[in-house]
């Protein structure tokens, strides 16, 4: 790629290159964002968050990701080139960033962080993005932000799907977000990080092909820890683009916002954009096999949570056989209910 800012910090005009936006914004506005720090953790949607919010004129951030890229990454992120492999993506972005803004002020991070140590980073931050790849290190960093009274914001994509979350400053109530995709709230780091990686619990992630549009055969290997989760580039950056436009709109208190426990859901393949609250029947299910698993009655529990596993298991080899041999996997009819 080259040097990206050649371009010297006191040659630049920050005014002449984002004077467009005053189209729109205020100079008033325009000031503010160039005033606002973003945090981000994790640089696959957060790059490209990155990259979309100094091209408003946003001129802090803090960019926090110990991941070199790999040849995986070239089909989604947007720092990954054929001469980058091999490279931190935060300093790459960084690179990108400073690109477009020589003027901007940006730290890198790319060390590996525990809760601990990225509190001074979001303590220090206007808008805080968890983007990290360990969704339950996300989880945990959301409940952190909110915490700590920051706008925090994520977007989950999976296949031909997304979701953006939205948890505003100063809200009454904290939110766990891994009770937004079924997951018993209130874990620990290290007891949902267990929950998420066990291939029962990723059985009835069951959205990932129906609405993700997985196909079956990944979706197996990713159950058993062999494949990571399915992207494409354009789903990712659509997410990523509305969670930007989120941020945008907090930090400027205006036009109609959303906010947790309400989401955008992106149904691409049904070409479906839509504000709604998340997942609602799926956490009501997961809540009645929780139950129903601990019940230590003659067994019943573990005879219940047995029978489950074989029923999720038997229904999803029925469906790779449809797939193998050309067809159109049916889903089962129970499916479109929990």
């Amino acid at each position: 790629m080259g040097a990206l800012y050649s371009m010297p910090a006191d040659v630049f005009d920050y005014g002449a290159a984002f004077s467009i936006n005053l189209g729109i914004l205020s100079k008033k506005e325009q000031e503010k964002l160039h005033d606002t720090r973003v945090c981000i953790l994790g640089m696959t949607a957060g790059g490209v968050i990155a990259v979309m919010l100094a091209r408003t004129g946003i001129s802090s951030f803090v960019l926090i990701d110990p991941t070199r890229y790999q040849p995986s990454d070239l089909n989604r992120d947007c720092g990954c080139y054929a001469d980058t492999i091999g490279s931190f993506k935060a300093e790459v972005i960084r690179d990108m960033v400073l690109g477009i803004n020589p003027q901007a002020a940006v730290e890198v991070v790319t060390g590996k962080l525990g809760l601990d140590g990225l509190k001074p980073y979001v303590s220090s931050c206007d808008i805080f993005f968890a983007q990290s790849d360990d969704l339950a290190m996300s989880v945990h960093a959301l409940i952190l932000a909110q915490q700590m009274k920051k706008l925090a914001i994520t977007v989950m994509p999976s296949g031909m799907t997304a979701y953006v979350e939205v948890f505003p400053p100063r809200s009454d109530k904290i939110i766990d977000p891994a009770e937004m995709f079924g997951a018993p709230s209130g874990m620990s780091y290290h007891e949902l990080s267990s929950f998420l990686r066990n291939p029962l619990n990723r059985c009835g992630r069951r959205w990932h092909i129906t609405e993700g549009k997985w196909r079956v055969s990944w979706f197996k290997r990713w159950r058993d820890g062999k494949e990571i989760e399915a992207q494409l580039c354009p789903i990712l950056w659509l997410g990523a683009s509305l969670a930007s436009m989120e941020a945008l709109k907090y930090m400027l208190g205006k036009w109609k916002r959303v906010k947790a426990p309400r989401m955008l859901h992106l149904s691409v393949a049904e070409n479906r954009v839509r504000v709604e609250k998340y997942r609602r029947r799926s956490y009501f299910f997961e809540k009645f096999i929780s139950w129903t698993f601990d019940i230590g009655l003659l067994g019943i529990g573990k005879r219940y949570h047995r029978y489950t596993a074989r029923r999720l298991m038997r229904e999803l080899d029925i469906m790779e056989k449809q797939e193998i041999e050309g067809k159109q996997a049916r889903v089962p009819p129970m499916w479109h209910w929990i």
